[in-house]
């Protein structure tokens, strides 16, 4: 489906996806944020999130920006990447953020109208644009998300798109997280440092 591989939801908004996107944007934050977590892991200095929301050495950029920064950065065969991501992993993130952005029932038809309207207007091809309204519709479940994920750099990126996706500030959003961390068998410490710094994304 031409569109949906290079685009991805790029804003936020009262924890609801929007219309605007980025070619490469979406998957470059999600990679950044993986890789943030991962570089905590490993008591790597690129972990740091100060108190204002900048990454280390960035200055006048939002989180967000320095995150994909973080990712663009990257040797390319790097699996946090977004050039080493397949259309199967976007289309992955993408289902994902959809149903985070779902969990808690309040994406109405004139919501969906908005999104696909959104998509459209960014250039994505009619095709995508039924396919998303589909998933909208009847969002996937944590278990056929997880199903194809094989690893723990994958699983960290799958709930990095989810937490990007919502302000997790419902109990069927919290509950949703949980859920999907737990049958990605994502690290606690890991998904943690994730939500540490994506509550620090604007």
């Amino acid at each position: 489906m031409l569109g949906l591989a290079g685009l991805l939801f790029g804003r936020r908004k009262k924890g609801k996806l929007t219309g605007n996107l980025v070619k490469l944007g979406g998957l470059a934050v999600i990679g950044g944020l993986a890789y943030r977590a991962y570089q905590k892991q490993q008591g790597g200095v690129m972990a740091t999130v100060d108190t204002k929301g900048q990454a280390p050495g960035v200055s006048g950029r939002s989180d967000g920006e320095a995150l994909a920064q973080a990712a663009l950065s990257l040797p390319e065969t790097s699996r946090f990447h977004p050039v080493s991501q397949t259309e199967d992993d976007a289309l992955l993130f993408l289902r994902t953020m959809v149903a985070a952005a779902a969990s808690d029932g309040r994406i109405d038809t004139a919501e969906r109208a908005r999104i696909v309207k959104g998509l459209t207007e960014a250039g994505i091809d009619p095709e995508a644009s039924r396919w998303l309204e589909r998933e909208m519709a009847s969002p996937a479940d944590v278990e056929e998300l997880a199903a194809s994920v094989n690893d723990s750099d994958k699983a960290a990126q799958v709930y990095a798109a989810a937490r990007i996706a919502i302000d997790p500030d419902t109990i069927q959003e919290r509950e949703f997280l949980h859920q999907l961390a737990e049958a990605l068998d994502l690290d606690p410490a890991t998904r943690a440092q994730i939500d540490e710094t994506a509550s620090a994304l604007s």
